[in-house]
């Protein structure tokens, strides 16, 4: 494959999109449990699952990413598969940040626990010890203990890593990945996820339940239709009637997901993330065919934001973990400012940390990065001439050394 053709699947609008998706999650964890007190008094549980959906369909959009991304060079046969130069790749992009992360998270809890308040009984509850960072230095952790509960999505991630050889080994060549084949598999994959969900919710429970929140390994049976959403657009490129089809199916599954389930008795919210990871197949389509659309989400300061998604996504709750203990010394109970000081602090510390992680860890681990030197995103004029390819002027140069 030609130097140019390399270049092209790095696509401006992807790290847009991830951006974005990040953003969602940080808003998600510093203002969802408020807003949603707020919609509950009004009565109207719908709206608050509609809204709890939507702000957490980020991460359905990471995980469509995530199999599109890594799958692409294989199913499309520009590389071929060799499964320890594919360990290797793998673990030389999450582990370094994730190990700097680690070791970060560790020192929150335990100082936390060390000059504990009244944030201890009502946040956070972790504890520190040697043992416990040991277990969580390997990533996949079976008993759904995190020094920073943002991680048990990358537990999810580890299990779609680990399938990535079957999927390659079963899935169509670009060319016989027909239209009716296309809906066929992603009909099925759909139905035998909900099968294998009722099937372990009824014998396995401690796998996975869906009639509550199980933070671990199990949790990737949510998932599933995301990551071979990320398999289809890896194949071949998708036409906008295939937008059309999944932009259609993906909102009816949403908005079916938040009524009453006789079977199980409750909203079913797999459906959710399947609607939205369906839903994000039909977006990154019109991102590559659509330039209007394109050009929206490649805005400078999405790719900026988006380069840096993983960093922020490593660090931020542990951010928000450290701010609300030392803001807790100072006051008496989470009242209004508890609030403004603890979201005022931990939201612009947590971007600052990710810049720092991003900055000296994760960018040297990291191809095809074109913000990877301009530490701070401003000014705009400079960064849009850095994503653009152009030279910017070294007057305006924000960078660091």
């Amino acid at each position: 494959m030609s130097a140019p053709a390399k270049k092209q699947d790095r696509f401006h609008f992807l790290d847009g999109f991830r951006g974005i998706a990040i953003a969602m999650v940080v808003f998600a964890h510093a203002f969802m449990a408020n807003i949603l007190k707020f919609i509950d008094s009004f009565h109207i549980p719908y709206i608050g699952h509609l809204f709890t959906d939507f702000i957490s369909s980020g991460l359905d959009l990471f995980f469509v990413l995530s199999g599109m991304v890594i799958l692409r060079p294989y199913l499309r046969r520009e590389r071929k598969f060799e499964v320890w130069d594919y360990i290797k790749r793998r673990m030389k992009r999450l582990y370094p940040p994730y190990f700097f992360a680690l070791i970060f998270g560790a020192f929150v809890v335990w100082f936390n626990n060390a000059f504990p308040t009244w944030y201890n009984e009502r946040g956070m509850r972790m504890e520190f010890s040697w043992l416990e960072t040991l277990k969580e230095a390997g990533i996949v952790n079976i008993n759904a203990m995190y020094y920073n509960l943002a991680w048990w999505s990358l537990n999810v991630e580890i299990v779609f890593y680990i399938l990535v050889p079957l999927i390659i080994l079963l899935f169509p060549l670009p060319h016989k990945l027909s239209d009716r084949k296309l809906y066929t598999i992603l009909g099925f994959s759909l139905v035998g996820t909900v099968a294998l969900q009722f099937f372990c919710t009824y014998n396995y429970p401690i796998v996975f339940n869906f009639t509550h929140i199980a933070t671990n390994i199990g949790m990737f049976m949510e998932f599933p239709v995301c990551f071979m959403m990320g398999a289809f657009l890896a194949t071949r490129d998708l036409e906008m009637k295939h937008a059309k089809v999944f932009l259609t199916v993906g909102g009816l599954l949403v908005v079916g997901s938040v009524f009453y389930v006789p079977a199980i008795g409750m909203r079913y919210s797999p459906f959710a993330h399947t609607g939205y990871g369906v839903l994000s197949g039909g977006l990154i389509i019109m991102g590559h065919k659509i330039k209007s659309f394109r050009d929206f989400w490649s805005k400078p300061i999405f790719v900026w934001l988006g380069e840096r998604s993983y960093s922020l996504y490593l660090v931020h709750l542990s951010v928000f973990y450290l701010t609300d203990n030392l803001v807790s010394h100072i006051t008496a109970e989470r009242n209004i400012y508890y609030g403004i000081l603890t979201r005022g602090i931990c939201i612009p510390m947590s971007f600052f940390a990710a810049m720092l992680l991003f900055h000296f860890v994760e960018r040297k681990y990291t191809k095809g990065l074109v913000t990877a030197n301009v530490f701070w995103p401003f000014p705009l004029s400079r960064l849009r001439q850095v994503v653009n390819g152009e030279q910017p002027a070294k007057a305006a140069a924000p960078t660091t050394n």
